[in-house]
């Protein structure tokens, strides 16, 4: 879990982001998980079993399926890393953490709009306005990182997180 943190802030950095936040290293795990999830050829998709998947959210699965991905006769995606692809696994796991009074639509807002979604479809499936899809993957990261806090207060200062940015100072 550190070890995804910590690649999370590192995204964020090469993203442009300075002193990046702890939601700011989430926020770019889930854009690479849902892009990760893109890479994975049908071939490798097969050899994932059922029970295997169970763990992931329904927009997840629907987005594995083929819903949101991109048309036939677009150019070939390489294909993820090992690593990518364990990262991508912890962090679905992560994603019941972000859920709230409506988990459902909570965790296929925040994931739909990692993975690139549009924002339209989201109100049109959810029912909600186009402010209300901003707030729930605000507050969804929101329960995530605070999860992520108390999950490694027993072990760690979130200030460690960073090892090889020690002159980076929390918050914004």
């Amino acid at each position: 879990m550190k070890l995804a943190v910590e690649h999370g802030l590192y995204l964020a950095e090469l993203a442009g982001r300075q002193n990046p936040t702890l939601r700011d290293g989430v926020w770019e795990l889930l854009m690479e998980a849902a892009d990760t999830l893109k890479r994975q050829p049908n071939r490798e998709r097969g050899w994932l079993t059922a029970s295997s998947r169970v763990h992931w959210p329904e927009m997840v699965r629907e987005f594995d399926a083929g819903h949101q991905r991109q048309a036939a006769g677009g150019p070939r995606l390489l294909p993820a890393s090992a690593a990518a692809i364990d990262r991508m696994d912890e962090v679905l796991l992560w994603l019941v953490h972000a859920a709230g009074a409506k988990p459902q639509r909570d965790i296929g807002v925040l994931f739909g709009l990692a993975c690139g979604v549009k924002v339209a479809f989201l109100r049109e499936r959810y029912g909600c306005a186009r402010r209300t899809v901003y707030d729930i993957r605000d507050r969804g990261l929101a329960r995530l990182c605070s999860w992520l806090a108390k999950e490694f207060a027993p072990h760690i200062s979130l200030s460690e997180i960073p090892s090889r940015h020690s002159d980076r100072s929390p918050g914004r």
